[in-house]
Formats: C-alpha cells, sequence, structure tokens
C-alpha cells in the first residue's frame, strides 16, 4: 500500500532538497526521493545565494563553500583584468548538505529514483513507483530532476555541451578563470585541497559519434583537442586527470513552460541555465523558494489556488527563459575577435535582437500574482518603464495605497506635512519615477528604498 504525503520531492540537489525543507518547514509532510549520488566537481556560488543560505539558516551547507569570495579573472571580449569573485563550491558535498538539513527539518528521505508515474490526477494527485519497488502518493510532485526530466516539449537555442574534470595539477591559491577560445570557451577554478578543475564548453554537435554513448576515449580526445588550441596549449595543453571526465548537457533549454498540476516543475527541470550566466545555483534555490506559495496556496484554496499558481509559475518561468536567452547573447557579441567563428556566431545571432532589459512604454497599473505572507494573491502592481515587471511595495506599502500622491496632468498631489518614514521614502520612490512632486522634508529618520513584487 503507498505512503501518502502532502508533497514529494524528485530529485535531491539544491532544488529539490531546499524545496523540501522549506515545504516541512511550512507545515507540509514531505518526501524527498534521490539515489544520494553524484560526481565531485567545483561551481561558483555568487554571494546573494550565500546571503539566502545564511537567512535561511543554512550555514552548514555554507561551510561546502569557501569562507569568502575567491578572485575570477577573465580573458573575453579583449578584457583581461580581475572581475568580481564568487565563492567555491564543492559539489555534491553542498547537495548532501542541503539533504541533511531538510532531514533534520523532518522531511523524509527516500534513497530511491521516480521509476514511473502509475497515476496523474490534477485534483486528487499522483503515485509514483520508485526504483526500489516502493509505491508513494503525494497530493502535489515537486519536480527537481534537473535536465534529466522527461518533456515532451522544449525550447531551446544553440545546445551546448561541457566536459570537465579534476586535473593533476596541484593549486596554491583559490580562484576562477573565464576564457574565450575559438571553439568555445573555458572555465577554470582552483582550490586548495582539491586542486584544479577545468570545464570546456563546445557545441553539443562538436562531438564525433554519439554523445549518449560517447566514452572516455571519445571526451579525452575532445578536452585534448580544446587545450591544445594556440591560445591555452602552454597552460593546460599537457593536463592529465584525475579519473573519468564527466559530460553533460549546459545549454539553455524551456522544458516546462506552463503548469500542470498536479506536478510542479523546478530548477532546471522548469529552465536548465546556461553554466555562462552564472545564475544557476540561484535559480535553483530561487525557484525553489518561489514553489512554496504556490504549493500552500494550492492545498488551502482547491477553487482558486490553481489557477493564481498557473499564472504566476508561467510569469516566472517564462520571463527568466527569455531574460536568460537575450542576456548571454549580448554577452556572446561582446567576444568580436572570434565573431566568425561558428561556435561564436550562432549564440550570438539567437534568439533575436529584442533588448535584454525592455523598458514599459507607459506607466500604468495591472493585476498580477504576487507572493504575499507566503501565499499567492491578486493584486495591483505599478508598471514604470524603470520597472517593466511591476512592483506592488514600495519600503513595505502596497503601490495601490499611494495612488492618491501620483500627478495628475503634470500636477503634485497632496502630501502630509509629516509624512511617515515609510511614506516619505516611498514618495522619494515615486519622484524618481517621475510620478509626483519632492516630498517635505521628514524629521523622521528615512528608511532604505527597496521595491518588490511580493511582500
Amino acid at each position: 500500500m503507498a505512503v501518502y504525503y502532502d508533497v514529494a520531492v524528485a530529485g535531491g540537489g539544491p532544488a529539490g532538497a531546499f524545496a523540501a525543507r522549506e515545504l516541512t518547514c511550512a507545515g507540509l509532510r514531505v518526501c524527498l526521493i534521490d539515489p544520494g549520488t553524484g560526481r565531485s566537481r567545483l561551481e561558483g556560488l555568487a554571494e546573494r545565494v550565500a546571503q539566502l543560505l545564511g537567512a535561511k539558516g543554512l550555514e552548514a551547507a555554507l561551510t561546502t563553500a569557501t569562507a569568502e569570495p575567491v578572485p575570477r579573472s577573465v580573458t573575453w571580449a579583449g578584457l583581461t583584468g580581475t572581475e568580481n569573485g564568487e565563492r567555491l563550491v564543492r559539489r555534491p558535498a553542498f547537495d548532501a548538505a542541503l539533504r541533511r538539513a531538510a532531514v533534520a527539518a523532518g522531511t523524509q528521505f527516500l534513497t530511491a529514483r521516480v521509476s514511473r508515474i502509475l497515476k496523474k490526477d490534477p485534483e486528487k494527485g499522483i503515485l509514483l513507483k520508485l526504483s526500489t519497488g516502493e509505491e508513494i502518493a503525494a497530493r502535489l510532485l515537486v519536480d527537481a530532476r534537473g535536465r534529466q526530466t522527461p518533456s515532451a516539449w522544449r525550447l531551446m537555442g544553440p545546445q551546448t555541451l561541457a566536459i570537465s574534470g579534476r586535473a593533476e595539477t596541484s593549486a596554491r591559491l583559490a580562484g576562477t578563470h573565464v576564457e574565450a577560445s575559438p571553439q568555445g570557451w573555458i572555465w577554470v577554478a582552483e582550490l586548495p585541497g582539491h586542486g584544479r578543475f577545468l570545464q570546456i564548453t563546445i557545441d553539443a554537435g562538436d562531438l564525433s559519434g554519439d554523445r549518449s554513448r560517447a566514452g572516455q576515449a571519445v571526451l579525452t580526445a575532445r578536452m585534448d583537442r580544446f587545450l591544445r588550441q594556440a591560445s591555452l596549449r602552454d597552460r593546460y595543453g599537457n593536463s592529465k586527470f584525475h579519473g573519468p571526465l564527466s559530460a553533460r548537457g549546459a545549454g539553455l533549454v524551456l522544458s516546462a513552460p506552463e503548469l500542470n498540476l498536479p506536478v510542479i516543475p523546478i530548477g532546471d527541470a522548469a529552465v536548465a541555465i546556461d553554466p555562462l550566466s552564472g545564475h544557476g545555483l540561484f535559480w535553483a534555490l530561487s525557484s525553489a523558494l518561489a514553489a512554496v506559495p504556490a504549493i500552500l496556496t494550492i492545498l488551502e484554496d482547491p477553487a482558486d489556488g490553481p489557477d493564481l499558481a498557473a499564472r504566476f509559475y508561467r510569469s516566472r518561468v517564462v520571463e527568466t527563459f527569455w531574460r536568460q536567452a537575450r542576456t548571454g547573447r549580448d554577452f556572446y557579441r561582446l567576444e568580436q575577435d572570434l565573431a566568425e567563428q561558428a561556435f561564436w556566431v550562432a549564440r550570438a545571432a539567437w534568439p533575436d535582437d529584442v533588448p535584454s532589459h525592455q523598458m514599459a512604454a507607459s506607466v500604468r497599473f495591472e493585476g498580477r500574482v504576487i507572493v504575499e505572507g507566503n501565499r499567492l494573491k491578486e493584486r495591483e502592481v505599478l508598471v514604470t518603464p524603470q520597472d517593466p515587471s511591476g512592483v506592488a511595495f514600495v519600503a513595505g506599502i502596497p503601490v495601490a495605497e499611494l495612488t492618491a500622491f501620483i500627478a495628475e496632468d503634470g500636477k503634485s498631489r497632496a502630501v502630509p506635512a509629516e509624512p511617515s518614514p515609510a511614506l516619505f521614502t516611498a514618495l522619494k520612490w515615486l519622484e524618481s519615477r517621475g510620478l509626483c512632486g519632492s516630498p517635505p522634508h521628514s524629521k523622521n529618520r528615512t528608511i532604505p528604498i527597496r521595491t518588490r513584487e511580493t511582500a
């Protein structure tokens, strides 16, 4: 007989483990399904990810990363200087730490894979068959299996393949390096105690034979050919590697633009991020965090919750895909010295010539689905040329409560002689958008201007 949960989470990487913990902390009965395996590799971790983990009390997961950002250098588009750094995190130790945090919170961890979906109904839930033979029933399934998630439809641009491995080279100083080359680009990470980690990114079609059957000889030959390019040969041309090389898809992919309950894709199962962006871990955690209010709303409001969740999901996922596609295109276009090479031609042309950061044509109020009190709500947001995604709150004040202060026909509306610090801050924001005159000087201490779509 199947064991029942409110939510089953398939995939125990960062997205799945983080989602399982957050859902458990929200009071739901949750199981996390993952084989608990993974190849050792280094990955960049941005400071905003570190801040999110710290805010959530996940310091143990942060111990798998460097305590501070390490220096990062670039050789790209004529740039050779050191740019802002990133922390280096050891995967899969990071994933395991997040899974342990989920279990500590009360999540049931099942060492297995999802073999089959036996039954699926938007209202009644899902029945899963695991690789262990167990059957699991849940009202909702959070799919966090990454790029391996089955999908009948995918939107993608030029696909890339990342081949990586740990070189037989010791590292004296921690740091990372990104470099463009005619055949693609390389990311090098060095960490004392771990050594040097090399990852090359090439066109997915630039590998002889069937990629799914590519053995170590094929991967080793392709890695060697890349590292022996003239610009890299002296530094990396004689690299030897500990253990086998790994190969994985690394292109931007939109796999699930629509929410089809009872399955909720998160992380790479929804949108697989190009590693060039450096946003992979942030997207994994932020998409997991966004799934929590959607799930709570669906479970508590079966009449309206699914529609609110579907609209909220589509807005986030589709917007993320196109923003990442166009930002990546712009970054590839910067490399003019390699603009005629096949790898760069394809990526500089896709998806279109639309600006990556579009401005709204006018100022207007629109109804949007936002997060408020960890639940989804329909609220008015203010769209401005500088804020095309809309702003629901300014300094904690709903924008709907600020309409009385917005100028009409070029005339400013009356404002209190002594506004509160929050209202004064909100009025200063409206002034910065050309929507009201300068508020009267406040004797009260102002607070930093913070705008957000959620509360």
